[in-house]
């Protein structure tokens, strides 16, 4: 299935205009398709898929278009979301909506069993991020308590990003904050992005990174938050991405710089002490 990008109408234009918005305010924009109904009935799907975009919502990780809002823009291209099973065509509608990851999936029924099957699709690279599934052994009434389970298994899995926007002297600040999930003492992975990665197309698949460090929050404010470096590889730039994760974040003992000595003057870049 192939979409041309028409000339939107001014409604579509405007949702689109805060989509882009939203996209540069650190939490990754989401889309929730609808649900492809097996052995259910389509009302179950869009309710089992209402839920979904609610509690990606509430789960304060994810910025969630919502559905009406994607209905309204596929309505006026001519486009349905209902079925969408092929992660082709969810990169296509997911461009078209200007999100960075669009989600599409199941809900089926096996006897008194509900299984909601769910496939997060990164828009850029046309990837597979994650597959993740819940299940409920009672009926449609367990499927609420399944679907907070659920996404909170995604909540766990999907990388929430931002960058570093200011180095004064020992402190880090980054822009990310408490509204998107930031606590004092958490310690985020420190990446510098590298050079674009193509394909033997030439069409780019991705670019390459390197693990330099981390840093500790010491002051969380609802758009930003402040750090120290906890360990590094090399010094750290304005730019470098800071990334949220649930993994210990451990470099090599031997790349692990010493720290930079005080001189009285601001540093633009900083290192961190070794990593004991």
């Amino acid at each position: 299935m192939s979409f041309v990008r028409k000339m939107l109408p001014s409604l579509a234009m405007m949702i689109l205009t805060l989509i882009a918005t939203l996209n540069a305010q650190g939490r990754p924009t989401i889309a929730v398709l609808s649900l492809e109904a097996k052995n259910v009935s389509k009302e179950t799907a869009e309710a089992v898929a209402d839920i979904l975009s609610t509690e990606l919502f509430n789960s304060q990780r994810f910025t969630v278009i919502e559905r009406q809002a994607i209905t309204r823009i596929l309505e006026e291209q001519k486009l349905q979301m209902t079925g969408v099973t092929d992660m082709s065509t969810a990169v296509e509608i997911g461009k078209l909506l200007n999100v960075q990851k669009i989600m599409i999936g199941s809900v089926s029924r096996l006897g008194d069993s509900y299984i909601v099957n769910t496939r997060l699709v990164d828009v850029k690279t046309g990837a597979l991020e994650l597959a993740q599934n819940a299940k409920s052994d009672h009926g449609e009434e367990g499927l609420t308590s399944a679907i907070i389970e659920l996404v909170s298994h995604i909540s766990e899995k999907v990388t929430v990003e931002g960058s570093i926007i200011r180095i004064n002297s020992d402190l880090v600040l980054i822009d990310l904050g408490g509204k998107h999930g930031l606590f004092e003492d958490q310690e985020l992975l420190v990446v510098r992005v590298g050079d674009v990665i193509t394909d033997l197309g030439g069409s780019i698949i991705g670019r390459s990174e390197d693990r330099i460090g981390s840093i500790k929050i010491t002051s969380v404010k609802p758009e930003y938050a402040e750090a120290v470096v906890h360990q590094s590889t090399s010094p750290f730039r304005v730019g470098d991405k800071v990334r949220m994760t649930s993994e210990p974040i451990r470099l090599k003992q031997g790349e692990v710089k010493k720290p930079a000595k005080k001189t009285g003057t601001s540093e633009k870049t900083i290192q961190a002490p070794p990593a004991f």
